[in-house]
């Protein structure tokens, strides 16, 4: 099943996907339900704020933002596919409602946050409009592997 081609002009527009997803149901074409994955996008979007566990070292946090942040803050779609951290993984009763609200109440405590904004683990420090840009090709990346029921079979 191939992927969704998806751009999100602000969190309202990933939230209003989410909720379709979540009202009309969806086919997978990739490991996650909508639950895991609006939970895994929550936790990345809560540790933004709140600090990450672990950092890359500074050589390979600038290998990583030479190689990639430039693609992601152009919002390129990726085919890579990566297993996330232990930290990260949103395990396998994440339900789809709850992530879903999850995911609301992290875009909604991001959007009201007015303060400095912890490094990335992979890019490390980045401007607040950078990390915007950053958590929307990430919700575009992993909802692209949701296709609303219907649209998947044609």
């Amino acid at each position: 099943m191939e992927r969704r081609s998806l751009r999100f002009a602000d969190f309202a527009a990933v939230l209003r996907d989410a909720d379709a997803l979540l009202a009309g149901g969806y086919e997978r074409a990739g490991n996650w339900s909508l639950g895991q994955v609006s939970t895994h996008l929550a936790k990345v979007v809560e540790m933004s704020l709140d600090g990450f566990p672990w950092y890359l070292p500074w050589p390979l946090t600038a290998l990583a933002r030479w190689v990639a942040l430039g693609a992601i803050l152009r919002h390129e779609p990726t085919r890579r596919r990566h297993r996330a951290p232990k930290f990260l993984d949103p395990g396998d009763a994440a339900e789809d409602r709850a992530g879903v609200e999850r995911l609301r109440a992290a875009l909604a405590r991001l959007q009201a946050h007015a303060g400095p904004m912890k490094p990335s683990p992979i890019f490390g420090r980045l401007t607040p409009e950078q990390w915007r840009e950053v958590h929307l090709w990430h919700c575009e990346h992993h909802l692209s592997f949701l296709l609303p029921r219907g649209a998947a079979a044609g």
